[in-house]
């Protein structure tokens, strides 16, 4: 206990000196976005990332560190809570074994360093599966309702959530020994008040066309094309480093040596393995599946880790803990050569967020020489929440060209004022930058005035739009 103690510590000691290392990431920007508009559920993502950011903003400031901090301190929760869990689960020193490997991944390093949706939903699923297995296995019906309550707030983290309910059903149908709770009220008063706290979402979307469903459920995976090899080799990559190399070998020499006898013989296996694997099994599968047709997000399977590492733990071999430690060792090593030693090109800083107050700065100077002008950036969400992150200025996304607007389209902004005005738009010199020739057609003229530069690289190009004709113009 102590020595996985000392090295959880140390880590986080070090987690937290590296942050400042970690620029605000543009998804960081967005999601302080959120919390500067709160609402009831938001374009891309139910609300609690952004209630967390606003609450820390509230107690820090409106500054990197408040966004940073939230991240750190509820992912230090998330091992606390995954302890828990393990402790459970594995009635012997496995336990600690399960919480170092966890606590040692870059997953939970990268959780800790980027706030996002996975931050509050890897907490809440940990969680989630804590009480519902005191709720099932210890006999702890109040448990049904803390069950109820993670869940929900699972739920309004992330949509991957609705795994947790399904996860619960698919055990108790399958499982002999305790398919009788389903003729009790319990695992119905729990997806109840899961269903209570996922309200503000569902009404959000009532509101809005469903667009938040649509958009995960159909358009987050892109369809089958003639890169989907490298795609599969891209995820494949990203999962081995953000697990380490030995528990990625492990998790699939576990899903391959009990997939067919549990799927054949649920009622011979043991419960508790039948338990976690069905908050691991069905996700890991079907995202990888969905792999093979077009390319998903490496941040899809984070939540079925939990649940998985607990039961790899149960079998891993005692002499693997030496590969675990000497090829983290290794990978740590090249992550920060690469982020802090090396130096650093345009592109980094860019995705790091390095650039942001510079970024912001310059542009400030920009609009004031220009009154009456309007600033925005249709590079999706990323240079525009950059600059709002740090400025005063109303700044205006992708909408202004008609294109997919991300929240910025639902806080209230009124394109059609702008009309007839003259924008400033910054333009950053990346190859996913929005084409030129679909931002002409929206002004009578466009202008490039200057760059702005990063680290002596011209990075950001600003352009002088006359004349907004609003949007969908007559191209004719």
């Amino acid at each position: 206990m102590k020595k996985a103690l000392i090295i959880v510590i140390v880590l986080n000691i070090l987690r937290l000196a590296f942050m400042p290392f970690i620029g605000l990431t543009p998804q960081e920007s967005y999601f302080a976005y959120y919390a500067d508009h709160l609402s009831l559920s938001y374009y891309d993502h139910p609300p609690l990332v952004g209630y967390t950011i606003w609450l820390f903003m509230s107690v820090f400031g409106h500054n990197m560190f408040a966004v940073k901090f939230a991240s750190f301190l509820i992912t230090l929760l998330t091992q606390l809570a995954f302890f828990a869990l393990a402790s459970q689960v594995l009635r012997s020193d496995r336990k600690y074994l399960a919480w170092i490997i966890f606590c040692t991944s870059m997953l939970v390093t990268s959780l800790s360093l980027q706030n996002c949706p996975d931050v509050v939903l890897t907490l809440f699923w940990t969680l989630s599966i804590w009480a519902l297995y005191r709720a099932i296995f210890n006999g702890e019906n109040r448990f049904w309702i803390y069950a109820g309550l993670f869940m929900g707030l699972a739920f309004d983290s992330k949509f991957t959530a609705i795994g947790l309910p399904a996860g619960l059903l698919l055990f108790l149908l399958f499982s002999g020994r305790y398919r009788h709770l389903l003729a009790k009220p319990w695992p119905y008063i729990a997806i109840g008040i899961m269903l209570l706290l996922a309200l503000p979402v569902l009404i959000w979307n009532a509101q809005n066309e469903f667009v938040s469903f649509r958009l995960d459920s159909v358009l987050r995976a892109e369809p089958f094309d003639s890169d989907t090899p490298q795609n599969i080799f891209q995820f494949v990559l990203s999962q081995i480093i953000i697990l380490m190399p030995v528990l990625f070998v492990g998790l699939w020499w576990l899903f391959g040596k009990y997939l067919w006898r549990i799927v054949t013989k649920p009622n011979q296996t043991n419960p508790e393995i039948w338990f976690l694997f069905c908050f691991f099994m069905p996700i890991f599968m079907g995202v990888y599946l969905v792999s093979i047709f077009g390319e998903v997000k490496y941040n899809w399977l984070i939540p079925t880790y939990i649940s998985g590492i607990v039961l790899m733990a149960r079998f891993l071999k005692m002499r693997w803990q030496k590969w675990h430690w000497i090829s983290t060792s290794v990978l740590y090593a090249v992550c920060i050569y690469y982020i802090v030693l090396a130096p650093q090109s345009a592109f980094v800083k860019y995705d790091l967020g390095l650039d942001s107050k510079q970024l912001a700065d310059e542009v400030a100077e920009i609009h004031a020489a220009n009154p009456g002008t309007f600033v925005f950036a249709t590079d999706g969400y990323k240079t525009a929440s950059k600059i709002s992150f740090y400025s005063t200025d109303t700044i205006y996304g992708p909408q202004i060209i008609d294109q997919t607007p991300y929240h910025f389209g639902y806080v209230g902004l009124d394109t059609k004022q702008l009309t007839g005005k003259d924008g400033i738009l910054v333009k950053p010199r990346l190859n996913s930058s929005t084409p030129f020739h679909l931002i002409v057609p929206y002004f009578s003229e466009v202008k490039k005035v200057r760059s702005i530069k990063v680290a002596g690289l011209p990075a950001y190009d600003v352009f002088y739009c006359v004349g907004y004709k609003g949007v969908a113009p007559n191209n004719d």
